[in-house]
Order: C-alpha cells, then structure tokens, then sequence
C-alpha cells in the first residue's frame, strides 16, 4: 500500500479505541505513525541503490520485532511531549496495531512483505484500494462512531477481502481453461492490476511460451470486450540459459522480488558473446516491463558483465 493509505488505516484503527482521530490525540498520532513506519526501509535508497533497495524492501522493518521496536519508540517520543492524561502503556498498544496494520496490507498485495522470516503475499489487493480507503474515512469523519459502525466496518472489511479472493480464484480457474487446450504443463500468476482495482493482470507459464495479459470479469457485460487480453507472449525456446542465470550472483538477487521472470536472447554486436535480457513478467507499465536485467556470457558461459534496470531499462547498476 501507498503511505497515504497506510497512514489512514492506522487513523481509522485508532477510531476502534472510542477516542476522536485528532491531532492532539496522542493514540491517534501513535497509531498513524506506526502505520507508517515499516516503510522506513526507504533510507536504504539513501545510502545504497535501488537494487539494495529492492532487495531489502518490505523485509526486517515489517517483522514482529521491528513492528514491536518502532511502537516503542514512537510511544516514548510521543511520551515527553505535553499532552494530558497520557498512558504509556494504551498508547503503545494502538500504536503497535497501527503498524501490525501496515504489514497485514502489505501482505495482501502483490509484492507481499515479511511479517516472520519468509514473506507473504496473498495478491489480492491493489496498491491503493478504494474500499478500503472509504472504510477509513467514515471510521475517521464520524467522530461519534456506535458499536454499530465498528462491527459494520470489520464485517465489510472481510466480506470485501473474502470476495477479492474468491475473485482471484475464479480468475486463475479461466485462465486455466483458456490455456490448457494448448499446454500440457501450466503455472498461472494472477495479480491485481496496477491501476484498475477491477482488473486482474496475470503471468502464465507453459511448457513452450509465457503469456502476459489481463483477466477483466467485467468485459463479459460489455460486446467486444475481450475478458482474456493477452499482452505479450514470449516463447520459452532457451532453457538453458534461464537455469544458468538462476545460478548468478545478478540472477540470485532478480529473483529474491521477482517470481516470474523469462530470459531470452537478444542480438549481440559483438562475435563470440551472448546477451540475455531479463524481464520480470509481473509488472507491466507504459508498454514496457518496470523491472529488467541484462547478462552478457561467452560462448563458455563466462559472465562479461551483468546489469540490474529497477523501474526503467535506461537505469544500470553493475551486479
């Protein structure tokens, strides 16, 4: 999730505790900021690259003990500040549900986050959801919230969840029928799309291609709407090459936040060389891939050099 949505859960979780969302409430402000504060794994763009930054994102700082760490912290700034009648022990408690908050969301989209030692990912929300975020603003607007309003909002909350799952579901059980007339062996990826909530985007691996596409529900309403899309499709015709770069230091850290990934060959200027691009299939954006990598070999296999090009294929980082 956005920072802006992880901030305003943690708002609309601070409502639970019957007190007004306020600035000079310090269990507001306590939750909010431990909504927030798993992202600080951002800093690492400040000392390091975007390829650290990839690899260490939504890793250490969303664990329990991180999440327990920054809800002290957090209380114990908020502690000398002068606010009346403030409990240190209410205030760490919102405030370490606030950033529980935050990786229970994280883990709910498609790039997953660390909650223990493995990361999670469920894939089943966007990056800002809009039901959420209502959800939110009526716990936070409605200073005056009825039991009433808290059960109601746990309950559409779950419903919403539950109904994005079974969503996802039926999505992969028709990708699975559109392909299997034509593939023997199957994977099916199926994420939420990156800006229509409504959408689903998906990777499917096969015994010969990979496809990238769209599942849209809603297209079966709509004549000459197609609910498949298929994007891209890249035809799996080097195998060796993708369990070579799988055993790569730059194949190694691609693959530690990319699940689906397709090697192919692309021309080489220069004799005796071999140049594979690597794409992450998962996330498609302006007709080209966010995430690639580029390894040049010898007809030896020797590695010439090998280049990781997080969010843009004009940016480089030696691996």
């Amino acid at each position: 999730m956005d920072p802006l949505t992880h901030g305003l859960v943690g708002a609309a979780i601070s409502a639970f505790s019957g007190n007004p969302v306020a600035l000079d409430n310090p269990l507001a402000i306590g939750a909010i900021l431990g909504a927030m504060s798993p992202d600080l794994d951002f800093v690492v763009k400040l000392f390091k690259d975007d390829a650290k930054y990839l690899e260490h994102h939504r890793g250490a700082t969303h664990t329990l003990p991180y999440l327990i760490g920054f809800s002290v912290i957090i209380a114990a700034g908020l502690s000398i500040l002068p606010f009346h009648d403030f409990n240190f022990l209410q205030i760490l408690l919102w405030t370490f549900l606030g950033a529980l908050s935050h990786t229970g969301l994280d883990i709910m989209n498609s790039y997953g986050a660390k909650l223990f030692k493995k990361k999670l990912k469920l894939s089943i929300l966007t990056l800002y959801d809009p039901v959420i975020t209502l959800v939110g603003f009526h716990l936070i607007l409605n200073r005056s919230n009825h039991w009433m309003d808290y059960i109601g909002s746990i309950v559409l909350v779950g419903a919403y969840l539950y109904l994005r799952y079974v969503m996802k579901r039926i999505a992969e059980q028709q990708l699975s029928k559109h392909f299997a007339s034509d593939h023997k062996y199957m994977s099916i990826y199926v994420i939420p799309a990156l800006k229509a909530f409504y959408k689903w985007d998906f990777v499917v691996h096969t015994d010969t291609h990979d496809y990238v596409g769209q599942y849209n529900s809603w297209c079966s309403l709509i004549s000459g709407c197609p609910v498949i899309k298929v994007t891209n499709t890249f035809e799996n015709n080097e195998p060796i090459y993708t369990n070579f770069f799988r055993t790569t230091p730059i194949g190694e850290k691609f693959s530690t936040f990319s699940p689906n990934l397709h090697v192919k060959v692309i021309p080489s200027e220069v004799e005796g060389q071999i140049t594979l691009r690597i794409v992450d299939l998962r996330y498609y954006m302006k007709k080209d891939f966010l995430h690639q990598a580029t390894l040049v070999i010898d007809q030896e296999f020797n590695i010439i050099s090998s280049l990781l090009h997080p969010y843009s294929i004009n940016k480089a980082i030696p691996i």
